[in-house]
């Protein structure tokens, strides 16, 4: 469960070991709720280009058409 060097320096108790356990789960929640928040911004950047890509083919959709009649 624990490596070498830990056994070494820490007390081996039950305690100890389920504090562990408790850092390493921490840690990895941390870095979930990280890449979570990551993922958010990447969808948020990704559907706002999407909108403006519409905008913009509307604009020229609009422009086309008022050519066209010209």
């Amino acid at each position: 469960m624990t490596d070498p060097i830990t056994e070494k320096f820490t007390n081996n108790t039950l305690e100890e070991e389920l504090r562990t356990m408790l850092v390493d789960k921490n840690n990895e929640c941390n870095a979930l709720k990280a890449e979570i928040e990551m993922l958010q911004r990447s969808v948020a950047e990704e559907q706002e280009a999407k909108y403006r890509a519409y905008i913009k083919i509307a604009d020229m959709q609009k422009d086309e058409r008022l050519n066209t009649t010209k």
